[in-house]
């Protein structure tokens, strides 16, 4: 693992933390901050590791951009319905 990926894959671990922190602390719920951090850590990450992959160049720019394109799909719907649950501030 190169450094950069070691530094992504620390921002997501932190993230996370962050994230299940704020959710099993009282009030029990995650700001819109920690959330919005936790998914772009985790996005970084994944293309760190696209990055590492055995893959042509356009394969990699392919890679990203479909994790990318998914993580922030599934992120916005976990948004809304943890906005609509009260869950998120």
């Amino acid at each position: 693992m190169n450094t950069k990926q070691q530094i992504a894959q620390q921002r997501a671990n932190l993230a996370i933390a962050e994230f299940l922190k704020e959710l099993f602390t009282p009030p029990y719920v995650i700001s819109e901050s920690t959330f919005d951090e936790t998914k772009e850590s985790a996005v970084e990450c994944a293309k760190q590791n696209v990055d590492a992959a055995s893959l042509t160049e356009r394969e990699k720019e392919v890679a990203k951009e479909s994790v990318e394109l998914f993580a922030n799909d599934v992120a916005r719907k976990f948004k809304v319905a943890m906005k609509q649950s009260g869950k998120i501030v």
